[in-house]
């Protein structure tokens, strides 16, 4: 990335609090990561009673249809009137502090938190603070979805929120957008999940992820994560 290019991007994230970096990666690393996010060892999260709940896949397909149905009818009723979500993680952190990640995660993770990118990020960001990137990989699958949030959560950092999309293609109407709601009750702008391409929004930030449409011609992929500090 030229010079030119990273101060036009720093000025729109300065005046608007998110920008859209195209082509993060290699052409070829980003098709590799793309691969693998298709056939990760995915589980359901979800909001419970009492808060988050992840579902393995093997429960899920213990559950008859019409279990899975109502549950996620309920997920559907339950965002109505509150902040709720439903969609496929793949927990990418976790496992690598684990010792159970593997490649190309690892590299991948190896990358964010490598001094090249961090540095990039303070330099675009103007955020000197950025120490490091967590992340989790999210498959969201027709009928997945994302209610309103900010991201902000007392205790963890969180300066930048980052979205590196990894569908193949993907068209506005198949829904998944990153959509940050205005003070006016609209949309200010919403970003499309175009392959390979990092979204950095300031946090916090109101902002969702529309729901994926029942006749999108795949799932959105992406790692997503917060670019913190210690």
């Amino acid at each position: 990335m030229g010079a030119d290019e990273e101060a036009a991007l720093a000025g729109r994230l300065a005046e608007r609090g998110r920008v859209q970096l195209p082509d993060l990666l290699r052409a070829e690393d980003a098709a590799v990561l793309g691969e693998a996010a298709r056939t990760a060892a995915y589980q359901t999260v979800t909001l419970g009673g009492r808060g988050h709940v992840d579902l393995p896949a093997a429960w899920l397909q213990s559950l008859t249809p019409v279990q899975r149905g109502d549950m996620g009818r309920a997920a559907q009723e339950a965002a109505t009137e509150r902040f709720h979500y439903l969609y496929d993680n793949y927990p990418l952190w976790d496992l690598n502090e684990a010792g159970q990640l593997a490649e190309p995660w690892t590299g991948l993770l190896a990358f964010l938190n490598g001094e090249a990118f961090l540095h990039m990020a303070r330099r675009i960001t103007g955020e000197p603070r950025i120490a490091f990137a967590d992340a989790q990989l999210t498959r969201f699958r027709p009928g997945h979805f994302l209610t309103a949030h900010d991201d902000e959560v007392e205790g963890k950092n969180r300066y930048y929120a980052y979205v590196l999309n990894l569908s193949s293609r993907w068209r506005i109407e198949w829904g998944g957008l990153l959509a940050f709601h205005g003070d006016d009750g609209h949309v200010s702008e919403a970003l499309l999940p175009k392959f390979n391409s990092l979204s950095l929004l300031k946090v916090p930030a109101v902002h969702s992820v529309s729901q994926v449409s029942l006749f999108a011609g795949g799932d959105r992929l992406a790692v997503t994560g917060w670019l913190r500090g210690r």
